[in-house]
């Protein structure tokens, strides 16, 4: 029997890592050309990838809703829609609002922190749950069918001596770690898809000394050496696992107590203790395949959706706000995604049904989401990349969510502006070019204080109100004032910014001509002209 076919096939399965009861298994070489690409280049470039799955479909339309669309929604869905006036609204963009299940993510959003991709799908949707997870996890096209995951194809072609080489002076931590009970497709190489087991001083000692307990000589025990290579290989790992998890915090977080929390506190920890491992996996572990009562009809701001999204609301804020504590949110990028959202018309059962596209939600410190950094670009609204989704008045049972970006656009952006991979390698893993979207961003995070710093917009302003945009967010007070060109004093206040705009009306109403904006911030004083 070959080594792949014995691995795919046998029963026997190491036992995995357990921090406060939770299982967490590591993958050094994800089974795929691509991943093992993916984590060596991840690695070199010191930044993190962490994935939520949100597995069984979730409802976009239930999670951010498309304001400036509402009678759309409400002829569609009409049994499950709540109030209007219950979205969560967001700073600079009218036209979108979140579930009020997620007040934490709506303050990311609100200091730049979460972005939004709308309406993200592929051709050709695949409506079956275990058919269109595969298509998420592999990057496959919905007619064709791969056996590797594109997270790991890339580290298969990086470190093609796995596991016999590993670990070593250049590689000493996992490539990815997934914390869950299993390891996700989207890790699987052509040869070895591997968890850490339990400690063990004799498998330590194998890994330290070389040596290999006795087999029989036959093709089952060639395999039972093979599989006692990995689990030792999986104790050695955990060493280094251990290690990084134990390094004790400066500061300390307080995290929700569900399971999901329980999963980030970990990666957070890990993050924390130095590990180098450049992708984690963790898991939703409520489903979001709400064919029936996704809401309750008493109170439409309760039930199964509005309690995942709370959970997932309230773990991402936590893990954030540790992330920030110990100085490495810039390092750490995060992502969610279901196999696919639902329908765009409820069904009687206070449910919807499978659909194609869906939002993505990113969050991070170093997502391109200042207002300053968009204005005039193809996607201006701050903290978000596309645009409400394209409602019929009147859907129908069968319509559909239209998809605005291809997923693939979404894993090429990860790889190359976040991860550092080339071109080529992007390609290589995908099997062909996808163009990228404004993520993340680009350059220095720390833009010079300069004229430049800061940005009026419309510029000329009517109605007597000014905004203002910073080239980052600040939480500060700062002195503002109008001049004439005469220099003649127009107007001065102290006004407070959280986030990255700020905007008011002078007391006096200003006539038509040129001004002059000036405002100190800190120690800077910076100036703009504009017109009325």
């Amino acid at each position: 029997m070959k080594r792949r076919k014995f691995i795919q096939t046998s029963a026997l399965v190491a036992a995995p890592l357990l921090f406060n009861k939770i299982p967490v298994l590591a993958s050094s070489q994800l089974e795929s050309t691509n991943l093992q690409t993916l984590a060596n280049a991840a690695s070199n470039c010191g930044k993190i990838l962490v994935i939520i799955q949100m597995s069984g479909g979730n409802d976009g339309l239930n999670m951010v809703f498309p304001r400036d669309k509402w009678s759309e929604l409400s002829n569609a869905r009409p049994n499950i829609l709540l109030n209007e006036n219950e979205v969560l609204p967001l700073n600079n963009n009218i036209t979108t609002g979140l579930h009020p299940a997620m007040t934490e993510l709506q303050e990311l959003y609100n200091l730049g922190e979460l972005m939004i991709v709308q309406g993200v799908s592929y051709p050709n949707p695949s409506y079956s749950h275990f058919r269109a997870t595969d298509i998420w996890f592999t990057a496959s096209q919905s007619n064709e069918t791969l056996d590797t995951g594109w997270i790991g194809r890339a580290l298969d072609s990086i470190y093609p001596d796995f596991p016999e080489a590993y670990p070593n002076s250049n590689m000493r931590d996992p490539l990815a770690i997934q914390i869950g009970s299993t390891l996700p497709f989207s890790l699987q190489g052509p040869n070895i898809n591997m968890g850490y087991s339990a400690p063990d001083p004799n498998q330590l000692l194998n890994v330290i000394n070389e040596t290999i307990d006795p087999a029989p000589n036959t093709d089952y025990g060639l395999e039972l050496t093979f599989l006692r290579l990995m689990k030792d290989q999986s104790n050695a790992y955990k060493e280094t696992i251990q290690t990084a998890y134990n390094v004790p915090q400066e500061q300390t977080t307080e995290y929700p107590d569900d399971k999901l929390a329980a999963q980030l506190k970990i990666v957070a920890r890990l993050i924390n203790g130095g590990l180098q491992t450049p992708i984690y996996i963790v898991n939703h572990h409520k489903s979001f395949d709400t064919h029936e009562n996704q809401i309750m009809e008493s109170d439409k701001k309760l039930g199964r959706q509005p309690e995942n999204l709370a959970i997932l609301s309230k773990a991402i804020g936590a893990f954030q706000t540790d992330l920030k504590k110990m100085g490495k949110s810039h390092l750490v990028t995060g992502m969610t995604f279901s196999e696919f959202g639902r329908r765009i018309k409820s069904n009687d059962s206070l449910g919807t049904d499978h659909g194609s596209s869906a939002p993505v939600l990113f969050f991070g410190s170093s997502l391109n989401t200042g207002v300053a950094n968009v204005i005039g670009t193809e996607h201006p609204v701050s903290g978000m990349i596309g645009s409400s989704p394209d409602l019929p008045q009147n859907a129908t049972v069968n319509q559909q969510v239209p998809m605005q970006f291809d997923f693939k656009q979404l894993y090429a952006t990860i790889m190359k502006d976040w991860l550092c991979m080339t071109d080529e390698q992007s390609t290589s893993v995908l099997g062909s070019s996808f163009q990228t979207l404004p993520i993340f961003r680009n350059g220095s995070f720390n833009p010079p204080i300069d004229n430049n710093f800061i940005l009026l917009f419309p510029n000329p302003i009517s109605n007597n109100q000014i905004n203002v945009a910073f080239k980052k967010f600040i939480n500060t007070e700062v002195k503002v004032s109008i001049h004439a060109l005469s220099g003649k004093l127009i107007y001065s206040n102290t006004h407070t910014v959280l986030g990255d705009t700020l905007s008011f009306s002078p007391s006096t109403i200003l006539s038509k001509g040129v001004y002059i904006l000036q405002i100190r911030y800190h120690t800077y004083v910076l100036e703009k002209k504009f017109l009325v």
